[in-house]
């Protein structure tokens, strides 16, 4: 019981928050990254218009150390779970979060998924780009399965009227875990890589045939960017299997 109440308390949550948050940062500062299409990250961090970075879920633990260089960046982050120790991650990283989830399609109205603040952050998320703030988000969502983008992104680009910009980032040296959505611990001393893939947009008045292809661009978009960054790193992609290890 004691044991437990120490793993909830907000002073442990910190503390774990703050070694990895220290840990991601080595891995930074010790690695060798090559950035592929450059220019995309420059026309939306130099420019005037906020865009929404799409990444896969359990592939983003390196990609915060990108994001606070440039302009003002919030990820969203669950409320429950591990969600709080994500958050004191991204506090000491120097980047934003939006709290909340989404919710995986035909589940919109199951009671297990009721309280996730899905509404809530849409709006906040809408909110933020709408004040020339950049959001952050997986675009696909636990439990699974993975690398299927979820409905939430896209609406969100329809909403706001903002762009989709995938992006991936890994590294050679990595440890790979062999849950739902193969998460990836990347090490240090190693070659990354950090791959942009094009902007999508959504029409504001997109009906659910286009927002189904639109869903179906980012879904592709991930992959390919993704499978990119592997093949420069020289490692397999996650989509063609593989469990725990360093593969």
């Amino acid at each position: 019981m004691i044991g437990k109440r120490i793993v909830q308390s907000e002073a442990f949550k910190t503390v774990v928050g703050f070694t990895a948050a220290m840990l991601i940062k080595f891995v930074r500062r010790t690695s060798r990254f090559e950035v592929r299409r450059g220019d995309i990250a420059q026309r939306f961090w130099t420019g005037d218009e906020p865009f929404i970075g799409a990444t896969w879920h359990g592939q983003n633990l390196i990609l915060p150390t990108f994001w606070h260089n440039w302009r003002e960046m919030r990820i969203l982050v669950s409320r429950h779970g591990d969600g709080e120790i994500v958050s004191k991650i991204m506090h000491f990283l120097g980047v934003g979060t939006i709290r909340g989830s989404g919710v995986p399609k035909g589940e919109e109205r199951r009671h297990k998924y009721k309280g996730k603040g899905g509404a809530g952050a849409l709006r906040a998320m809408v909110r933020a780009l709408g004040e020339n703030v950049s959001v952050g988000m997986t675009a696909d969502l636990p439990p699974g399965p993975a690398r299927r983008a979820g409905d939430g992104i896209v609406m969100l680009a329809r909403l706001s009227g903002r762009p989709i910009v995938p992006v991936a980032a890994t590294t050679r040296a990595r440890i790979r875990l062999n849950n739902w959505d193969k998460f990836t611990i990347n090490l240090p001393f190693t070659k990354g890589a950090l791959v942009w893939g094009e902007p999508i947009y959504v029409p504001r008045d997109a009906d659910p045939e286009t927002l189904e292809a639109a869903r179906l661009s980012v879904e592709n978009a991930l992959n390919a960017v993704a499978e990119e960054a592997d093949r420069i790193v020289g490692r397999l992609p996650a989509s063609t299997g593989g469990g725990a290890g360093t593969s």
